[in-house]
């Protein structure tokens, strides 16, 4: 795994006033956990591209199949639970939603060279945090890339 000091970052995105922005993201949460009746488990890890929020659903299933969603470019992972998607899901896998590092959301603003393996490095330090051997994983768009990355950084 790489660190902080070794990897290049290409770029830093953000908020134009974080506050509120952190402030509206939390709402637009609270809103989606009422309208789909549920409560995600709020994880920070600390990776090497900064602070990386994932949502958790049925977590406390350690021994259930695990499924790892990415976003799509520009989104959130929790795009995924629009009009309560992964609901059939949350019985039978244990659900991680990463908010990828560079991207409009909780995580932090820090963005590898896409051209790099580096996201890749940085999903198996995320599923290392989260002690996740094997899993499915999904992304959309730019999260399948994120995904096509891990495969190659760490092949099972």
């Amino acid at each position: 795994m790489k660190n902080e000091l070794t990897m290049q970052l290409k770029k830093k995105s953000g908020f134009r006033d974080q506050q509120k922005a952190v402030k509206w993201f939390q709402q637009w949460v609270s809103q989606l956990e009422s309208l789909n009746g549920k409560q995600y488990e709020r994880i920070e890890l600390e990776t090497f591209l900064g602070k990386t929020w994932v949502w958790g659903l049925n977590n406390s299933a350690a021994t259930a199949e695990t499924i790892v969603i990415f976003p799509g470019a520009r989104t959130s992972s929790l795009f995924w639970d629009f009009d309560n998607g992964p609901a059939a899901l949350q019985e039978k896998y244990r659900l991680f939603l990463v908010e990828t590092n560079g991207l409009p959301n909780l995580s932090d603003s820090n963005t590898p060279d896409i051209r790099s393996l580096s996201y890749g490095d940085w999903a198996v330090d995320v599923l290392d945090q989260l002690t996740v051997e094997k899993a499915y994983v999904a992304g959309a768009s730019f999260g399948g890339l994120v995904c096509m990355k891990l495969c190659m950084v760490a092949p099972l």
